[in-house]
């Protein structure tokens, strides 16, 4: 028994999924501000934020950019949330999220950034509302508590377990390099969508398409295997 629990903890599939969704939720936050009028498509509270200033500012034109994004996550939410406890939720989401952002690669691929008009507002809910499902797609994941979408309580989390065991002189927890392994996969993300995004665009467009649909298969052969 205390060999066993010597042995060290690795990093295996569940979480290299969440570091997946994490690096296509940083790629979708850096598209959306940069690309979609200064919004969020997937860190809600800053999205609430940018909402309050526009309107606090009259520039209610804004504020609209922001609400697209609130409701198009809150119906990404509410959609998941009806599959959720389905013998392949999981599997379900992820599909459904390759959908909807393969939506938003297409439509950019035919029209390119548009700078205002109903298209506009069809990218920002497309990309809002597959980070609503994957949200929920998370919570099915489970890995230490990581949403995959906002990193705030995350990164909470990380900087007091850090503490608490340093001062305690304890070992830190593997939940603790979970946690820290998808924060950087989210910083990771958002970087290289930064790049992509002013030196080829059209990868900052199709590449979170590729990132969910690995993870998809990813999860789809683990399924398999496991029922074999």
């Amino acid at each position: 028994m205390n060999e066993q629990s010597s042995v060290p903890q690795r990093l295996g599939k569940s979480d290299r999924t969440m570091h997946l969704l994490s690096a296509t939720s940083g790629g979708a936050d850096i598209v959306a501000f940069l690309k979609f009028h200064m919004v969020f498509t997937s860190a809600m509270t800053g999205n609430l934020a940018l909402f309050g200033i526009a309107v606090g500012q009259g520039r209610l034109l804004s504020a609209t950019h922001s609400l697209a994004a609130l409701l198009g996550f809150i119906v990404g939410i509410a959609l998941g949330s009806m599959w959720k406890e389905h013998l392949y939720g999981l599997r379900i989401l992820l599909c459904i999220e390759t959908f909807f952002l393969g939506i938003y690669a297409l439509v950019w691929m035919l029209v390119g950034f548009p700078g205002d008009g109903v298209l506009l507002y069809v990218l920002i809910m497309a990309s809002a509302l597959s980070m609503g499902l994957q949200s929920v797609a998370a919570r099915l994941i489970n890995v230490a508590g990581v949403p995959s979408v906002v990193f705030t309580n995350t990164l909470t989390s990380i900087v007091i377990t850090f503490v608490e065991n340093l001062r305690k002189k304890r070992p830190l927890p593997f939940a603790w390099r979970q946690q820290l392994a998808a924060l950087f996969a989210y910083l990771v993300g958002a970087i290289l969508f930064a790049f992509f995004l002013f030196r080829i665009p059209v990868l900052a467009m199709v590449l979170p398409v590729f990132l969910v649909g690995i993870a998809l298969l990813s999860h789809w052969k683990s399924t398999r295997a496991g029922s074999d």
